[in-house]
């Protein structure tokens, strides 16, 4: 009897491992053969792109810069790797896989001190690296951060893409491909604020996260180990930042280690034109290409390309 139950077992356990395997295998054959959209962005982030500049970040690092306007500035090749509702953890890993193949000239960080301190959703989002565990060792120590048995439930084949499964479906059908339209990695956005909208303010209370800043900081000692140049920008946004607190991390973890730091927080220009935002944290296509030249002349006119590092904030 007990033998018969041992065998039942088994033959249970093997079905639902098969299953595992062939259906994680025909989820990942059309997770990876996606042509457009969020998933293939950080595909070709990962695996592919081979620009001299690169922007890292969240939602507003992948709207507010425009391709052609810091190519044609500055004569580089240029490609987006921002993802909306990410952080600085997703930026660590897609920046070692991208720096295990190659050097980008020039890396362009969009961040905002908020990003540095405590966020639980910061370590849940690393959901949407799972597909690249398998083949990605460098980013492994990113992912399990997201909990103590996170390199178990990856023997599963199906766990990798169990919140994919209908983006996934949705991605290789042709209407997902003029739906998702890019540029290079970038989303504009069409929106548009009423230009009676007042700016709010906005702040964090929570505690810094030692994780996030240790992660900015290794960017940056690879950065300059591989010689590659890296600029933090703060892009705009329709709300008055405040600290509470005394100390910013961000300026002072730049400062001590002598980063480029751009600070459009509390620019003027952007804080009187409602306008050029599709939403508080977001401009519109209009303003990220008025942000995206403004940069770029910066950069130029600085040559923050080449010369030592500065700890540079806009005049407002």
């Amino acid at each position: 009897m007990l033998k018969k139950i041992i065998i039942n077992i088994a033959l249970v356990a093997l079905v639902v491992a098969v299953l595992d395997f062939a259906i994680g295998k025909a989820l990942r054959h059309y997770y990876f053969k996606e042509t457009s959209g969020h998933h293939f962005r950080t595909t070709y982030s990962i695996d592919s792109t081979k620009a001299d500049i690169l922007i890292f970040g969240s939602s507003r690092a992948n709207h507010h810069y425009v391709p052609e306007i810091f190519e044609d500035s500055l004569k580089m090749s240029f490609y987006n790797t921002g993802r909306d509702g990410n952080s600085i953890l997703y930026t660590l890993a897609v920046f070692n896989a991208i720096t295990k193949r190659y050097s980008p000239e020039i890396i362009i960080l969009d961040l905002r001190v908020s990003e540095l301190y405590y966020d639980a959703d910061t370590y849940a989002r690393l959901s949407c690296l799972l597909p690249y565990y398998n083949n990605h060792p460098e980013i492994h120590n990113v992912i399990e951060l997201r909990g103590p048995y996170e390199k178990y439930k990856l023997i599963s084949s199906i766990y990798p893409f169990n919140s994919t499964i209908l983006a996934v479906i949705i991605g290789n059908m042709e209407i997902n491909k003029s739906r998702n339209t890019d540029t290079d990695g970038y989303v504009p956005l069409y929106g548009q604020m009423d230009k009676n909208t007042k700016p709010g303010t906005s702040g964090t209370n929570t505690p810094v996260d030692s994780i996030s800043v240790e992660a900015l900081r290794y960017i940056s000692e690879i950065c300059t180990k591989n010689h590659i140049r890296l600029l933090i920008v703060h892009s705009p946004q329709y709300t008055i930042f405040k600290l509470k607190g005394t100390v910013d991390p961000l300026e002072q973890l730049t400062k001590e280690n002598n980063i480029t730091y751009l600070n459009y927080a509390n620019d003027s220009l952007y804080l009187k034109n409602p306008g050029l935002f599709q939403d508080p944290s977001h401009l519109n296509d209009k303003g990220a290409r008025i942000f995206s030249a403004q940069l770029a002349g910066l950069i130029n006119s600085y040559n923050l390309i080449a010369a030592d590092s500065v700890h540079a904030q806009p005049l407002n």
